[in-house]
């Protein structure tokens, strides 16, 4: 194995596109300038013309982007005001609508206790005039049964007039108030 890997050696160093040629090197730098003239005419300006074109796209696209997040920004606040305003308003109906349940409340309570009032003053009224009513029947029928009391009594010794005069004034001095308070 020794001597192949020699033989290869050698035969590398025979290699004609391993030795330096003046010459080829002189063809392969016009070659190499002609190429890059050619690019640079025909080639680079379409390229930076694409690459210029690229560069303005994506430089719109990201103005367009930060401006869609300042209206995104601008839109978020603004959202949130109404929402804080909407907030407001609406405690402000709950607070309304406590406000005028707690009066209206109020204003049936005090309807209620009026009416009540009423209510107990005309019975009270009625008493009373149930109560005159009573004692002026009771005032009779004690006069009808003095006078019945009186005659038997006298035996027909006064007259009727006689005894309802004397009835009246006994009752115009007896205190009869004591039995209609009761």
């Amino acid at each position: 194995m020794p001597l192949q890997l020699a033989e290869i050696h050698v035969t590398q160093a025979g290699n004609p596109l391993l030795a330096p040629s003046p010459g080829l090197m002189v063809w392969t730098l016009v070659t190499f300038g002609l190429c890059l003239l050619i690019f640079k005419k025909y080639v680079f300006p379409p390229i930076a013309k694409g690459l210029e074109t690229r560069r303005q796209q994506i430089a719109q696209s990201i103005d367009e982007a930060e401006r869609s997040r300042d209206e995104a920004m601008q839109l978020l606040d603004e959202y949130k005001t109404r929402l804080s305003a909407a907030q407001r308003e609406a405690d402000e109906l709950r607070e309304r609508g406590r406000k005028d349940g707690e009066r209206r409340g109020a204003e049936l309570v005090h309807t209620a206790q009026e009416q009540r009032d009423r209510v107990l003053a005309d019975q009270g009224a009625q008493l009373d005039a149930q109560a005159r009513q009573a004692a002026s029947g009771l005032r009779d029928g004690v006069v009808e049964l003095a006078i019945a009391a009186a005659e038997k009594a006298t035996r027909g010794a006064l007259t009727e007039q006689d005894h309802r005069q004397l009835i009246e004034e006994a009752l115009a001095e007896a205190d009869l108030s004591k039995l209609t308070r009761s």
